[in-house]
Order: structure tokens, then C-alpha cells, then sequence
């Protein structure tokens, strides 16, 4: 596309068509220092956004790592009550009480701590 300057009796106009943004800063100083603050917002803009999703990702991998260790805590458990009851179901009955109450505590935990990371951010 052809630069076009259009012929104003109000003054000279600068083809604006085609020209990049350092183009357009050498017209005047206070263009340039627009210019200079859009780009230092982006920057800023850019590293927050960067930023939480950092924190994001490290939250996730602790939900993970939590979960994780709650699901072997559980089977240790069950494994333990199985060893405890040597086969009696009545035994084993009385035990699994104590593995569904620590299941219950660890879920309320993971919960807590996934609330607590959803309101960090607020």
C-alpha cells in the first residue's frame, strides 16, 4: 500500500502508513515517552502474568505432593488394620473407624489447604 500524504492547508502531515514505532517516536519527545511508558507497562504486565502462573504451577505440584502422601498414608493404614485383625472381621471392623477418620482428616486438610490457595490471590 502506497504512503498517501494528503495536501492540508493546516499544515505538513507525516505518512503514518507503513512507518514503525520507532518512526514514530522521532516526531516528537512526547510520543517517545508514551511510547516509553506503554513499553515498560507491558514489560511490568508480562513478569505478573509470568509470575502467578509460576505460584500456580507451585501450587499444583503441592496439591499433588499432599495427595500423594495422604493416598500412601491410607494404604499404609489399611494394611496395617488388615495385619492388626489377623483376619477377624470384627476386629477389622473396629479398625476401619480409625483408617475412614484419618481418610476424612487428610481430605479436610487438602481441602483447606486448596481454599487457602484460592483466597491467597484475593
Amino acid at each position: 500500500m502506497p504512503n498517501l500524504v494528503p495536501s492540508s492547508r493546516t499544515g505538513d502531515l507525516t505518512p503514518t502508513v507503513g512507518v514503525g514505532v520507532a518512526g514514530l517516536a522521532n516526531n516528537d519527545r512526547r510520543t517517545s515517552r508514551a511510547l516509553q511508558s506503554v513499553q515498560r507497562n507491558t514489560i511490568v504486565r508480562m513478569a505478573s502474568v509470568q509470575g502467578h502462573a509460576i505460584v500456580q504451577n507451585e501450587k499444583l505440584h503441592e496439591i499433588d505432593r499432599l495427595s500423594r502422601e495422604a493416598m500412601s498414608g491410607q494404604a499404609m493404614l489399611a494394611q496395617w488394620r488388615t495385619t492388626l485383625a489377623h483376619g477377624d472381621p470384627f476386629i477389622e471392623d473396629e479398625l476401619k473407624f480409625f483408617t475412614d477418620i484419618a481418610r476424612i482428616g487428610k481430605g479436610e486438610i487438602i481441602a483447606d489447604t486448596i481454599s487457602d490457595f484460592c483466597q491467597e490471590g484475593r
